[in-house]
């Protein structure tokens, strides 16, 4: 026990090891999201990078590496059937799908090209208004959309009979590339607004910016900080007169 100026520290290991494991999770959860702050800000500063960067042309395309973001420019014809409705996909408050159509590039490789957001019928039996595309020859800018789809719970099924558009539950370039009978380029392509066949769409680069996640941190460090106070509060007593009487 330690005793100054009339108060004197009382060692309770409960109450010591409650705020020990706690301070030890919310600094590690405070670290954590700053460290996803700064992942957030590389991610920023590389997208920032490659939108300024000159729009490729179909057939210098890589097919791997690190490519999201990456300004691609196309000329050639939207096949006008084949039509991919992905499913569950939500706009201002709107339920409905993404039409991702198969665009065919004067070079000869297709691609399947995600237009943007049309609303679902009244019902999932009602047919699906989408915007059609012009027939003639055009050029389309957009950029690469890359994601991981190795731990997509959702299945499409067998899609091989059904009529376009297919309403599908994930994206699957190899899966829809056969339903087709042609192979697609692997990744998407997210078609810029303003282009010919986009429709709306909301498609931000991440859903939490890098703000947030400094937000979040400061409320963990916060919270050790306070973890800190109340341990010091209750291991501190006011010395008690009467016990030396």
């Amino acid at each position: 026990m330690i005793q100054v100026y009339g108060r004197r520290f009382v060692f309770n290991w409960k109450v010591s090891l409650f705020a020990l494991i706690c301070l030890g999770v919310f600094i590690n959860l405070g670290l954590w999201q700053v460290s996803r702050e700064d992942e957030k800000r590389h991610f920023l500063a590389q997208q920032a990078e490659r939108v300024s960067q000159p729009a490729i042309v179909a057939n210098e395309l890589p097919d791997e590496g690190e490519l999201y973001g990456l300004p691609v420019v196309l000329s050639g014809r939207f096949d006008q059937q084949a039509v991919f409705l992905l499913d569950n996909r939500v706009l201002n408050g709107k339920v409905g799908f993404e039409v991702q159509q198969v665009f065919h590039d004067t070079s000869g490789q297709a691609f399947l090209v995600n237009r943007g957001f049309v609303q679902m019928g009244r019902t999932r039996q009602d047919p699906v208004d989408i915007p059609s595309v012009s027939e003639q020859p055009v050029s389309i800018k957009g950029y690469i959309y890359q994601r991981d789809n190795s731990n997509v719970a959702m299945q499409n099924g067998d899609i091989a009979e059904s009529s376009y558009p297919v309403i599908v539950q994930h994206t699957d370039i190899v899966q829809f590339g056969n339903r087709q009978g042609t192979l697609l380029y692997p990744h998407v392509i997210r078609l810029l607004e303003g282009e010919s066949g986009a429709l709306p769409r909301y498609w931000p680069d991440t859903t939490m910016p890098p703000e947030k996640h400094r937000g979040y941190a400061i409320q963990w460090f916060t919270m050790a900080f306070a973890v800190t106070l109340a341990w010091l509060f209750f291991s501190v007593r006011q010395d008690d007169p009467t016990e030396n009487m």
